[in-house]
């Protein structure tokens, strides 16, 4: 399935692309492609594989077609992912369009935001004064504030932390919600399965629930400045891909304060703090403090 990531920039726009591609998928994807191509002229597209597993043949062909019929309409595809074989796909596209088109590691996220951005920066200033005028003269307050949530007591302190700090900032807010599609294997392999389409069922209803509850959640804050999302994917991937997407300055996460064999393989929280660019605030849940 494909799902849009919410972007700052108008002519850059990210997807995450999950499970394997069906003709019906590119039904309901491409013309929302098309209309953003017919808007803004030629975009830049941020492709992220998260559990992706290729395209039926029907898919495949639609993916080829379109992009034979537009290859002038972008201007640079990252495909950020973490098998060989996908950036052997986007090797071979590179070759055969006149699109720049680039495979990144998924611990090379930032640096696939930062090579789509390129063209909308400006040359740096070579001249002698340039080096000083670089220094900022104070720390810029924050913008946009990310608050993370898995709706558990030590998010709740997270977001009540990062409240605060938005209303002090007078910030843009965003609550993030990510929902983990569960593995279910083909029937070709073990009959005595459950039909997959039980499995999907479980998912979709697990994410209906997720937009419900962060609804209501957002609802309770009574800031004006906030938002709220409820994407597909595994939690350090997509709060790092919305961060970047959404020009966050400041994640504020909570921390589940965990011991032993939890702790030594790092909580998201940690996960988060490592991988971002811009500035994490780890909360601790009073209990564990």
């Amino acid at each position: 399935m494909f799902q849009f990531i919410p972007v700052t920039e108008k002519n850059i726009f990210a997807i995450k692309v999950t499970g394997k591609l069906t003709d019906d998928d590119y039904q309901q994807f491409l013309p929302q492609l098309t209309t953003l191509i017919h808007k803004y002229g030629p975009i830049s597209l941020l492709v992220e594989l998260d559990d992706f597993h290729g395209w039926e043949v029907k898919a495949a062909w639609d993916d080829f077609k379109y992009g034979e019929e537009h290859d002038k309409d972008f201007v640079r595809i990252a495909i950020v992912g973490g098998k060989s074989w996908q950036k052997w796909v986007a090797a071979i596209g590179d070759a055969f369009t006149e699109t720049k088109i680039r495979f990144f590691p998924q611990d090379k996220l930032q640096e696939a935001w930062a090579w789509l951005r390129e063209d909308d920066k400006e040359k740096p200033d070579s001249s002698p004064d340039a080096k000083t005028e670089s220094i900022p003269d104070k720390i810029k307050p924050y913008t946009h504030i990310l608050a993370p949530l898995d709706f558990s007591p030590h998010s709740n302190s997270a977001l009540a932390r990062a409240t605060e700090m938005a209303r002090y900032y007078n910030a843009r807010l965003s609550l993030l919600h990510t929902v983990e599609n569960i593995y279910y294997p083909s029937l070709d392999y073990d009959p005595l399965m459950m039909d997959p389409s039980e499995f999907m069922e479980i998912d979709q209803q697990a994410y209906d629930q997720a937009v419900v509850r962060i609804e209501k959640l957002a609802g309770s804050l009574g800031y004006p400045n906030v938002r709220h999302e409820v994407l597909w994917g595994a939690p350090k991937s997509t709060v790092l891909s919305y961060a970047e997407a959404q020009s966050v300055d400041l994640i504020v996460a909570g921390s589940h304060g965990k011991h032993g064999i939890a702790r030594l393989l790092g909580s998201t929280a940690n996960s988060i703090a490592h991988g971002a660019r811009c500035d994490v605030l780890v909360v601790k849940c009073p209990e564990d403090r």
